[in-house]
């Protein structure tokens, strides 16, 4: 049977009901609600053969890059793959894109999700499922064409308006559309202040035009809408390198030890907002007492994941400062053993992971060398510009300690072109050492 979703798309299931519980969980990923598992359950009780449930399930689970939910995404993907002779051309390529997604295959994966928003601008997973994927991609210039193309076929009466306005002012902001970007994503939480997403997408905006304390201000009394969802975290951690910005190191460890330590995520992208907080701070000769310690023990069941040299770079800081070579090196010999060079995330990411471990073993030359080697290419790890910037701060670090003042020099003046004021503290950090250098 075929029904309707609120955006009149055409689903294959056998009850209402089933259709609504799939819309309202699309609408909970979008606002990272946290009770799309509880909705699809519901749905699949309802009708087992529920192929766009299982597949968002599998979505839910594949996202983050780890391989923590992958025997939950598998399932969900065997299910659907038994009925997926009885749906339609559209609900066989989600079925197709997750599991591509679920293989690793991110590009193919993402290009399927294109081949369906194509044909139908308005399915919104689809949009969300390439969104997300062009940002661990790196792919800054797709995260604005995507939702671009589909936009003119969205309006105030289309349900889920506003969460395409904050993926879209996202995309704007990565290519520096700064005032176009903070219009839209404004706009986007005007017209549902739960949208965490557009919340984040104007705080961007405001580090990457250095009006800190008014990103500070932002976060702040937006704080209702987002304060529950599970993106908080990852909000707060930008809160977090707001006052890193202003130098206010004491707040800084504050919100480390009150937001962004949960007991109850443990998972690669909130240890990695972790991992890059204190890396921040250590940079800056913070210390950090045995925070490294804790965290450390937290990233060693995931360190033969290898499946994302974003996550692999934040487990192996995290190893590396809290002492433990051990797993620094196994890490290591598992992306020098299953990273496949041919996919130009891994090639870029295993320079940058061999420059990363090079400087913790104080070869300061060849770490520079190899960070260099890739460092106009080091979007493809994916994330974004102010998640990156951890890598920029580390080569300029690398050149500092090499003595390669000229190098230095060069980068410090590129950072402070590019980036006015995030992370000021540490452009700042650096300068002073580099004058001290040239005396």
């Amino acid at each position: 049977m075929s029904l309707l979703d609120r955006r009149g798309l055409p689903i294959s299931a056998g009850d209402q009901r089933v259709v609504d519980y799939f819309d309202d969980a699309v609408d909970d990923v979008l606002a990272f609600g946290g009770e799309s598992e509880q909705l699809l359950t519901r749905a699949v009780e309802i009708d087992e053969d529920f192929l766009l449930g299982h597949c968002l399930f599998a979505l839910t689970h594949v996202i983050g890059n780890s391989s923590s939910g992958l025997d939950q995404a598998k399932d969900s993907i065997d299910r659907a793959s038994g009925i997926a002779d009885s749906v339609s051309d559209r609900e066989q390529l989600h079925l197709s894109a997750v599991k591509a997604w679920f293989e690793s295959d991110l590009g193919l994966a993402s290009d399927l999700y294109q081949k369906i928003q194509l044909d139908h601008p308005l399915d919104l997973m689809a949009l969300f499922a390439g969104h997300w994927l062009d940002f661990y991609l790196g792919d800054t210039k797709a995260l604005m064409g995507r939702v671009g193309r589909a936009l003119d076929q969205w309006d105030h009466s289309t349900p889920g308006f506003g969460y395409v306005l904050g993926m879209h002012a996202f995309g704007l902001e990565e290519n520096g559309h700064y005032g176009q970007a903070e219009e839209l994503g404004r706009r986007s939480v005007e017209l549902n202040p739960a949208d965490a997403w557009g919340v984040h997408s104007v705080t961007h905006v405001m580090e990457m035009t250095g009006r800190t304390e008014e990103g500070i201000e932002w976060l702040q009394s937006t704080l209702p809408g987002w304060g529950s969802s599970t993106m908080k975290l990852h909000n707060w951690w930008h809160a977090l390198l707001l006052h890193i910005d202003l130098g206010d190191t004491e707040t800084t460890v504050g919100l480390y030890d009150t937001r962004l330590v949960d007991d109850d995520r443990v998972d690669a992208e909130a240890l990695a907002d972790r991992v890059s907080a204190l890396a921040r701070l250590s940079l800056l000769d913070v210390d950090v007492g045995n925070r490294w310690t804790a965290l450390a023990k937290l990233w060693e069941p995931l360190m033969f994941d290898a499946r994302s040299p974003f996550n692999d770079l934040h487990a192996l800081l995290a190893f590396h400062y809290s002492d433990r070579s051990d797993l620094a090196q196994a890490l290591m010999e598992c992306v020098r053993h299953q990273y496949d060079r041919t996919i130009p995330m891994m090639r870029v990411g295993a320079s940058v992971l061999e420059g990363v471990d090079a400087l913790f073993h104080g070869d300061n030359d060849a770490a520079l060398a190899l960070l260099q080697e890739r460092f106009s290419e080091v979007n493809l790890i994916g994330g974004s510009h102010a998640q990156r910037d951890l890598v920029s701060q580390i080569t300029l670090e690398a050149a500092v300690r090499a003595g390669e003042m000229p190098i230095s020099k060069s980068l410090l003046a590129e950072r402070k072109l590019k980036r006015k004021t995030m992370p000021y503290a540490y452009s700042r950090h650096c300068e002073q050492r580099i004058e001290d250098k040239s005396i």
